[in-house]
């Protein structure tokens, strides 16, 4: 068995190099520095963002025509999914990374915001987590909130509830752009074993790679 990686082993300039330093206050920052320098994945993704806002503006447009003729369950729906998507999701989407955390035996986790720049990230303090680990990580609010929203939306076919939950899912899209834009850096350097870990106190999170 393998020895498990600390912080401090990564800091040996023997083994390891490091590739970046973010600060939490600039996540921002790196995220668009990310998604200007990376094609493939963000294309990918930008394509699917564009498919899921014309899929929220026709089920805006119908729900406002259906208003319009007396039925207004529909635009009710995607007004609580409004109100759901910019306060209780996003807390949903943060618990759903601490979790994600968790399952790959991180502990020490905790939450941070930017209230200014809307950004808010979950982190596992002095843990290190290798690649793979951290794109299960990355990607698990995007998996489980739209795997829920498509059972939600065929279990209510139709119905209020169905706008609600499609509503969430177009809505869900923007919300993991800075997942995406995390996992474009690994792409970036995709030829490279990358490690990495936050250090709370600091307000960083470390990026390094073996030599």
């Amino acid at each position: 068995m393998s020895k498990k990686l600390t912080p401090e082993d990564l800091q040996n300039e023997n083994e390891f190099e490091l590739l970046a330093e973010v600060s939490h206050q600039e996540l921002r920052e790196f995220v668009v520095e990310q998604i200007t320098k990376e094609k493939y994945l963000i294309r990918s993704y930008s394509v699917y963002q564009v498919v899921m806002m014309m899929l929220w503006i026709f089920l805006l447009t119908r729900s406002i025509v259906l208003a319009v003729k007396g039925y207004a369950e529909p635009i009710i729906g995607i007004g609580l999914a409004l109100l759901f998507s910019f306060s209780v999701l996003i807390v949903i989407h943060e618990l759903l990374h601490a979790l994600a955390y968790l399952l790959f035996g991180a502990r020490r986790i905790s939450f941070g915001l930017n209230l200014k720049k809307f950004v808010f990230y979950a982190l596992a303090d002095q843990q290190v987590i290798a690649s793979r680990a951290f794109h299960w990580i990355a990607l698990a609010p995007l998996v489980v909130v739209k795997l829920i929203c498509i059972a939600g939306a065929i279990t209510f076919y139709n119905e209020q509830l169905m706008y609600f939950f499609l509503t969430i899912m177009c809505l869900h899209s923007l919300f993991c752009a800075g997942d995406m834009a995390m996992l474009a850096f690994y792409r970036l350097h995709h030829e490279k074993e990358i490690y990495n870990f936050d250090n709370r106190s600091e307000g960083k999170t470390y990026f390094y790679t073996r030599k």
